[in-house]
């Protein structure tokens, strides 16, 4: 005690009365958040719930996918118009978008975990149902209902993943988490060669059990595997947090903390985390109209005065980038197969599409249908999807050099000279590599997810994240339905409008927010040394 250097570090710490007799200790400052969640490290808690997060990502994909894959066989036993294949193609799609902003604002009043496990399992059991369809509305309803509640699958996730990351790993794993969703275009496909080409002829209550109905059966795996998955998580530290349940949240840390380093959660270095404000609670709800103010309020900060250009800028981007993939992306079988037409014969694309007739290819043949099916349309999108997963790799592992704004302007302009090339190239391989470059447009969607959850605080970002995934959706219909046949009714005028298109995109890319409008405080350095010391080398994803 006579030590001068150790009596100046006690009264650094400690209230030393003048006889030396009471020593009170002065309450530690309350972690910030970012500073809680940069102490539990990146571990196996953080892969596992990559995972989990990714299979809810992917069965939203699945689903929605899955419909198109089944047309030609299901023609055999339903006999729809085609009117009704089209009502049935889109059906799916229709349904994410009028839940979408439900989702979203149960997401942020109800716990993004809870909205998840029932959004899944009540999707999970309309998919199962939508295949023992006797006629073909009921396919089409119970599709419609399979979409309307597996939209929270496709932005809760986006808030569900990002709220237990710091900031110098919430990036690349989102980023990584999108990328599931080009595993869902490997996945369908490879089952649908594996299914479709049975002959199945069981009867079951009646009907003909045709290898259509196993399919879509078996898409249904996906959204199980999730929900099992999510039942094993907790709910979000930072929502616990933003509700006023710091105890909860804390425990939630420390839990995630022992996970990671693998040592007891007593060790985590954290006593209190500083609340946080601004939450909704169902709670809150005693009747319809409360209900419906609830609602106003979660939705109108997304376009109060700070924040109006930002979103409309996303919702913008969103809308044309889905509307321009997707557009393309429905129609690529049709496009692959005119080209197959002119046995390897080099051609320019836009002469191969203006000789083909829609109309043509839109008879209704349900009364000669057949059961064969073939296969190479499947093959050439599991490798157009293992593309696309590799693009989602190289996005992960160079955006902390690039930047995710440089990274969007880069792959647009890529994007840009591959339009250009479509318009000269006439061999059949390099009009296929470019038209996936093109497509591929739609993978920059998860590095505008990524922004636009950076943007928006906790209490309203799973209701933002899900209302631009609407929008986003609502492009990819329209694009489904209006740029193929323009494509093939005046493709050269589509071709250079789609290029004015990107342009405007890259503007309208280069004017989004870098951060949250809230200022996040760094982690100190000693948060940073007990992350290097506590997180797995085994399972971390190297920065480098």
């Amino acid at each position: 005690m006579d030590n001068s250097g150790y009596v100046i570090d006690c009264e650094s710490e400690f209230a030393i009365s003048g006889d030396r007799e009471e020593n009170l200790s002065v309450k530690p400052r309350p972690h910030t958040f970012e500073e809680a969640i940069t102490l539990t490290g990146v571990g196996r808690f953080h892969y596992k719930l990559l995972l989990i997060c990714g299979l809810c990502f992917m069965g939203v994909m699945v689903e929605i996918m899955g419909v198109s894959l089944i047309m030609n066989q299901m023609k055999c036993d339903l006999q729809p118009t085609l009117d009704q294949q089209g009502i049935l193609a889109s059906a799916g799609f229709l349904g994410v978008v009028l839940s979408s902003h439900a989702m979203g604002f149960l997401a942020d009043t109800w716990g993004r975990a809870t909205t998840l496990k029932y959004a899944l399992c009540l999707s999970s059991v309309c998919s199962i149902v939508s295949g023992f369809s006797v006629n073909i509305w009921m396919l089409i309803v119970f599709r419609f209902l399979t979409g309307f509640f597996i939209s929270g699958g496709q932005a809760c996730v986006f808030s569900l993943c990002g709220e237990f990351h710091g900031n110098g790993s919430r990036v690349r794993h989102v980023t990584l988490l999108s990328g599931f969703l080009c595993m869902a275009m490997i996945f369908a496909p490879a089952m649908a060669i594996g299914i479709l080409p049975l002959r199945i002829e069981t009867i079951v209550l009646g009907m003909r059990f045709s290898s259509w109905r196993v399919l879509l059966l078996a898409n249904v795996s996906v959204s199980l595997l999730a929900l099992v998955g999510i039942s094993t998580l907790p709910e979000t530290p930072k929502y616990l947090l933003v509700q006023g349940r710091g105890d909860q949240s804390l425990e939630i840390l420390r839990s995630i903390f022992a996970t990671n380093s693998g040592k007891d959660p007593a060790e985590y270095p954290v006593k209190e985390v500083a609340l946080e404000s601004g939450g909704a609670s169902l709670s809150d709800v005693h009747g319809f109209l409360d209900a419906v103010r609830l609602v106003w309020h979660q939705t109108v900060p997304l376009f109060h005065r700070q924040r109006l250009w930002h979103t409309l800028n996303i919702c913008c981007i969103q809308f044309l980038m889905y509307f321009l993939a997707q557009g393309i992306f429905m129609w690529f079988p049709t496009i692959l197969d005119e080209l197959g037409t002119r046995n390897g014969n080099d051609t320019l694309l836009c002469d191969v599409l203006q000789d083909f007739k829609v109309d043509s290819g839109s008879r209704d043949d349900s009364a000669s249908c057949s059961v064969d099916v073939d296969t190479s349309t499947y093959q050439v999108m599991i490798i157009i999807g293992a593309c696309f997963v590799m693009i989602y790799l190289l996005f992960a592992y160079i955006i902390d050099y690039i930047g995710k704004k440089n990274l969007l302007m880069a792959w647009m302009v890529l994007t840009i000279i591959f339009l250009v090339a479509l318009h000269y190239v006439e061999q059949f391989a390099l009009v296929v590599i470019a038209l996936t470059i093109v497509m591929a447009i739609g993978n920059c969607g998860g590095l505008v997810s990524t922004i636009a959850m950076e943007f928006y605080p906790t209490h309203i970002n799973a209701m933002g994240m899900c209302f631009i995934m609407m929008v986003g959706r609502l492009g990819a219909v329209m694009g489904s339905n209006l740029l193929g046949r323009l494509l093939f009714a005046s493709c050269d005028n589509v071709f250079w409008a789609l290029l004015a298109l990107v342009v405007l995109l890259c503007s309208l890319g280069y004017l989004l927010p870098e951060k949250s409008p809230t200022r996040q405080k760094k982690p100190t350095a000693t948060a940073k040394a007990i992350v290097a010391a506590t997180t797995s080398p085994i399972f971390a994803i190297n920065s480098k």
